[in-house]
C-alpha cells in the first residue's frame, strides 16, 4: 500500500547569492542529477503541492513546479517564506534550502509528526537550529511581515512571536536504527571544501 502524501507545501528555497560556494548550489551535480532536481524528487514524493521560492525566476521555469518570486526583494529566506506563505495551496509548509545533498522522506516525516498544535516545528540537530529545514504555518503570516517590515530577517527573531517548538532530534531518534539517515538530511553544503566532502560521502 503506498502512504498518502501530506497535506503540505513543500517550498524549496532557491535564488541564494551563494558568495562562499562561488557558484548557485542548486545546480551542483551529485551523481548525475542537480541538487534542485534531487530536492524537487524527495518533496514530490511526499507532499501534495510543491513549489521553487526564488528571485530568479525564469532560471527554475522549465521543470514543472510553479515558481514563486519574492515579493518583496532583499530580504533573504524570510521573504520566501513570506511570498509562499501568501500562495500555498496548503496551510502546513515544508520549508527547505536546495543545498542539502542528503535530504530524505524520512526526516521530513518525523519532523511532520513534531507540529501538533504549534506555529513552528524547528529541528535541533548537529549541534544548531535549522530554520531551513522546518515546518510553518500559514498563521504566522503576520508575524513574518511584522518583521521584514522592521528589518528583522533572522528565524530566531520570528520564533519567539510564534507557537514555535524545538525539536531536538537527538533526543527524539534516541535508539532509532534509522537516527543516522535522518540526520544526514540536515547536512548542507555552503564552500567547495563542504561540497568534496559531499561527494566523498555519497
Amino acid at each position: 500500500m503506498v502512504n498518502a502524501k501530506l497535506a503540505v507545501t513543500a517550498v524549496l528555497l532557491t535564488g541564494g547569492e551563494s558568495r562562499r560556494m562561488g557558484r548557485n548550489k542548486a545546480f551542483l551535480d551529485l551523481g548525475g542529477k542537480t541538487l534542485l532536481e534531487r530536492s524537487l524528487e524527495v518533496l514530490n514524493s511526499i507532499c501534495q503541492e510543491v513549489v521553487i521560492s526564488s528571485r530568479e525566476t525564469d532560471l527554475y521555469s522549465g521543470y514543472g513546479y510553479k515558481v514563486i518570486e519574492d515579493k518583496i526583494k532583499g530580504k533573504g529566506p524570510l521573504g520566501g517564506l513570506y511570498s509562499v506563505l501568501t500562495q500555498a495551496e496548503f496551510d502546513e509548509l515544508f520549508l527547505v534550502a536546495c543545498d542539502m545533498p542528503f535530504l530524505n522522506a524520512q526526516a521530513i516525516t518525523c519532523l511532520y509528526q513534531e507540529l501538533e498544535e504549534y506555529e513552528v516545528a524547528v529541528p535541533y540537530v548537529l549541534g544548531r537550529l535549522h530554520p531551513l529545514h522546518a515546518f510553518y504555518r500559514r498563521s504566522i503570516l503576520p508575524a513574518v511581515e511584522k518583521n521584514l517590515l522592521a528589518d528583522k530577517l533572522r528565524f530566531t527573531d520570528l520564533f519567539g512571536n510564534c507557537r514555535t517548538k524545538i525539536v531536538r532530534m537527538d533526543e527524539l531518534l534516541q535508539g532509532n536504527c534509522a537516527r543516522e539517515v535522518i540526520e544526514r538530511s540536515f547536512i548542507n553544503a555552503n564552500t567547495p571544501e563542504e561540497w568534496e566532502w559531499v561527494l566523498e560521502d555519497a
